[in-house]
């Protein structure tokens, strides 16, 4: 009615409080307990942790106060449950939304982030549930092969990036300089699922040419350009480093150890 006051955005941002990976997976599907994925929809859509709930909260967290107080009026009507919060990194999505919570007069000890967000479940190997649509290839998708001396001359050229999905160890021990872990070892083990959310995340808004590595060119290469292919990512531009990371190290080119973030 016209007597209600507006709902004012706090004057800075509220204080979050966080449940781990290991807590939000023992909470998921208790009775007191609800899952927010407060990310973009057409990523939720994509992936997402079983059982949660979407409730895109990305026009709040542009800026848009009222926009995110209409999703959550509409979300928390009726509502006396524990939230758990998921969104890409446990940050900027669900501070906007923490903010809008308390702004309702939500009871605001009751309101979790997970911390690390999606991509921190992800990388701990728990469930995801991928859409529908995206459905495993009936066969191998054939692999495109880079050399390791052309890849070597594309090192650092803005129009290609580096995917080592070998395990994230292996990967922090030593990689090509400047590449990025995208560990695929649940993929390659046969959790497609895991795979199409761990490349959902690291394909989002790109459109370079990926040069894939491997152990040494076969099966981890072969599910992520499997995934890859399921997502509708452009496959003229992916290609796997023939030989993966041993031929590269015995070529007697560069590795790094990871930089420790």
């Amino acid at each position: 009615s016209a007597a209600e006051a507006k709902i004012e955005a706090p004057a800075s941002d509220v204080e979050m409080q966080y449940v781990t990976v290991d807590e939000a997976a023992e909470l998921l599907g208790k009775d007191d307990y609800v899952f927010f994925d407060v990310r973009k929809a057409v990523d939720v859509q994509m992936a997402t942790i079983p059982g949660t709930l979407a409730y895109d909260m990305d026009a709040a967290k542009e800026g848009d106060f009222e926009a995110g107080v209409k999703v959550m009026q509409e979300a928390t009507k009726d509502l006396d449950k524990n939230i758990v919060l998921v969104c890409y990194s446990g940050k900027r999505y669900a501070q906007a939304t923490t903010n809008v919570l308390s702004a309702l007069g939500y009871d605001m000890s009751k309101v979790y982030t997970l911390k690390g967000g999606f991509t921190a479940w992800n990388k701990a190997g728990k469930e995801v549930k991928i859409a529908d649509s995206v459905k495993a290839p009936e066969a191998d998708v054939v692999m495109e092969y880079i050399t390791v001396a052309d890849a070597a001359k594309v090192l650092g050229d803005e129009n290609y990036v580096f995917f080592d999905v070998r395990k994230a160890d292996d990967h922090a021990k030593a990689t090509i300089p400047g590449a990025a872990s995208h560990d695929m070892d649940a993929a390659k083990g046969g959790d497609f699922a895991h795979g199409v959310a761990t490349m959902q995340l690291a394909t989002r808004g790109l459109d370079k040419n990926i040069v894939v590595i491997c152990y040494s060119g076969k099966s981890y290469a072969q599910a992520t350009t499997n995934v890859l292919s399921a997502l509708g990512y452009d496959m003229s531009k992916v290609y796997t480093l023939e030989g993966g990371f041993t031929a590269w190290s015995e070529a007697g080119k560069a590795t790094a150890a990871a930089e420790v973030k």
